[in-house]
């Protein structure tokens, strides 16, 4: 096996935990303030409600029969109907907004994501690679304290999204990148971990799924940079 000079991370719900802390706690807040829940019991039945519309939506997101902003705006559409909760379609177009500013509004930078990242970076070369618009991203990025340390591809900004394999060819032409020297860091298996082995990378998958395809698998990032970062 080729020895690994290169890492790339995915950054949404890989080094970012994005649906698992930001998304859900922006949501949760505007859903509370806006319509009107008597308790918090209230709230967890619409919030389940709301991620199994989520669920069901994203397929068609991935068959391309969707964008992702109309998503956003059906699957709230949706669990509104579900509640029979009135709405005016003004609410449904003018919420995304609303929620990224409450979500951006609670970033701070992880300092002990910041110190591995930059342990790792002494052994290997490290860039990020993200499916997203191009300002919601640089946001993220910016809020963390991410930017500007290490090369990052958008997908809003360089017109490939993943699972496209020229997402990932960019990349390694642009950075100069060996394939076979290139370890892809991912939580979808999908999007991140089956097009990069299919160009030769090596992968390792961050989440609960057991003996999947990839070459490595640590159930957190916390796992992963356990493995890697040399003391």
């Amino acid at each position: 096996m080729d020895k690994i000079k290169n890492i790339i991370f995915d950054w949404d719900n890989t080094l970012f935990p994005f649906k698992e802390k930001y998304w859900e706690s922006a949501h949760r807040k505007l859903f509370a303030e806006q319509l009107n829940f008597n308790d918090v019991y209230e709230l967890d039945l619409f919030m389940d409600k709301y991620h199994d519309f989520d669920e069901l939506l994203w397929p068609r997101v991935h068959r391309r029969e969707m964008t992702i902003d109309e998503l956003r705006n059906e699957r709230l559409r949706l669990t509104l109907r579900y509640f029979d909760i009135a709405f005016e379609e003004n609410y449904i177009q003018g919420f995304f907004e609303q929620f990224l500013k409450t979500l951006l509004d609670d970033i701070q930078p992880n300092q002990w994501l910041i110190n591995q990242l930059e342990r790792l970076s002494d052994s290997y070369r490290i860039a990020i690679l993200s499916n997203g618009g191009h300002w919601e991203q640089r946001e993220k990025l910016r809020r963390s304290d991410i930017e500007g340390r290490y090369p990052i591809y958008i997908s809003g900004e360089t017109g490939f999204l993943k699972p496209d394999a020229r997402a990932f060819m960019n990349l390694l032409n642009q950075e100069h990148f060996k394939a076979v020297e290139t370890l892809m860091v991912g939580d979808l298996i999908e999007h991140d971990i089956e097009p990069a082995k299919k160009l030769g990378m090596k992968t390792a998958y961050i989440g609960a799924q057991k003996e999947t395809i990839a070459d490595f698998e640590f159930e957190t990032i916390q796992d992963f940079f356990n493995f890697f970062v040399k003391e």
